[in-house]
């Protein structure tokens, strides 16, 4: 239990210190081994400052929890990742300034080489359903087939490994693949 905890805090330290998160913009999950119970961060977390009180011990069966704070609003969207994916056992949740700027645009942002193959030639967006709702939750376990992150219309990006150092890495690049991208198009203006 306490590894997980201290994972999840770890890494909000980490994105924050990044730039990732803006704000309390933003939530990170794993599940257990026996894929029961997640630990995400709960609502409105400040991730420069997350500490033990911020992570939920989550069952999935019936969303029951023992905490003051409540779980993240997404915690159906990570559930149903999770569901979907037996691979994945980590997730983060982004509102990073680039693949955002593409979130918000018309723009699709281009795969690029340099995190495992290329699967389809842009990174897969979800359209805009309400952030917490369960549309947009079942609508992003229907499209997390083969790639590990979706772009959410209008909103960020979420990215899901086998582990939080895979979780952080590729959410690390596929904002830089976004700087890229926008950087290019604002010189070929």
């Amino acid at each position: 239990m306490v590894d997980y905890v201290n994972k999840i805090i770890n890494t909000a330290h980490y994105i924050y210190d990044k730039g990732l998160v803006p704000g309390k913009a933003g939530n990170i999950s794993m599940i257990d081994d026996d894929r029961e119970h997640i630990y995400i961060t709960a609502t409105g977390s400040n991730f420069r400052q997350l500490d033990y009180k911020d992570v939920i011990y989550l069952k999935i069966e019936d969303k029951s929890y023992e905490n003051k704070k409540s779980p993240s609003m997404e915690s159906n969207l990570h559930i149903g990742i999770y569901e979907k994916r037996t691979d994945i056992n980590s997730i983060i949740h982004v509102h990073s300034p680039y693949v955002t700027g593409f979130a918000f645009s018309d723009m699709k942002l281009k795969q690029l080489e340099g995190f495992g193959p290329i699967t389809n030639k842009y990174v897969k967006t979800v359209d805009y359903f309400k952030p917490g709702s369960d549309k947009l939750a079942s609508h992003v376990k229907e499209a997390c087939g083969e790639d590990n992150s979706l772009i959410l219309k209008n909103h960020g990006l979420i990215c899901y490994e086998k582990n939080m150092d895979e979780a952080i890495l590729l959410t690390e690049y596929i904002e830089k693949i976004a700087k890229t991208q926008f950087i290019s198009h604002m010189l070929n203006l």
